[in-house]
């Protein structure tokens, strides 16, 4: 009961962290703090800017924006490729949570594996965002804190990652572990019964004497 219980757990926690993955990574990463036009937002997401975080379209892509800081742009690059790595992470780590409900305990393993190289992947997005939020990379390069903060995207990537350490750590209990292993021969099932009936008359014996 306890296996099932913690896997079920596993797998719930596993696809909210996939979800989040999935919704976080067209979001925006860093949203501006004073709205230049009509109460618009700039907004700064892993593939563009735009006027408005609802829109659809971007004003300029990322490549465009951090034109003159090569830096930033290389390191928005490796986080669009990682975001979307860490989603067919976190969705494979949950198909196979499920899996793990109904057969092939071995998946248990494949899930940690999973998980333990989405905590790289994604950990990587989140961290690359902190650091163009802090770091000075020159007159062309200013960091981002003085007018700009953390936009919902890079709260639901943060958000994701602590969840995936969970389930890394319920991968791990010792309870995961089946407690009365299930015997597939039916004539050690027969021997085994027969062993506790007799121990059960002996028992009985010994009580009447």
């Amino acid at each position: 009961m306890q296996y099932i219980a913690s896997t079920v757990f596993y797998a719930v926690i596993q696809f909210i962290a996939f979800l989040l993955v999935l919704v976080g990574t067209p979001l925006d990463v860093f949203r501006g703090n004073d709205p230049p036009f009509f109460e618009r937002h700039f907004c700064i997401t892993l593939w563009g800017g735009k006027i408005n975080c609802s829109d659809t379209s971007y004003l300029f892509t990322s490549d465009e924006i951090w034109d003159d800081c090569p830096g930033r742009r290389d390191r928005f690059r490796a986080a669009q490729a990682l975001a979307v790595i860490s989603i067919f992470l976190y969705g494979a780590a949950f198909v196979l949570g499920v899996l793990l409900l109904f057969c092939c305990s071995i998946f248990r393993w494949v899930c940690l594996v999973l998980n333990i190289v989405g905590i790289f992947t994604l950990g990587i997005v989140w961290a690359s965002m902190v650091v163009t939020y802090y770091k000075d990379e020159g007159e062309s390069c200013p960091n981002l804190n003085s007018d700009f903060i953390y936009g919902s995207g890079f709260y639901l990537f943060l958000v994701a990652w602590c969840l995936d350490i969970i389930n890394i750590a319920v991968l791990l209990l010792p309870c995961q572990e089946r407690v009365l292993p299930r015997v597939k021969s039916p004539s050690l099932r027969r021997s085994m019964s027969r062993r506790r009936c007799g121990c059960r008359s002996r028992h009985s014996r010994k009580g009447r004497k």
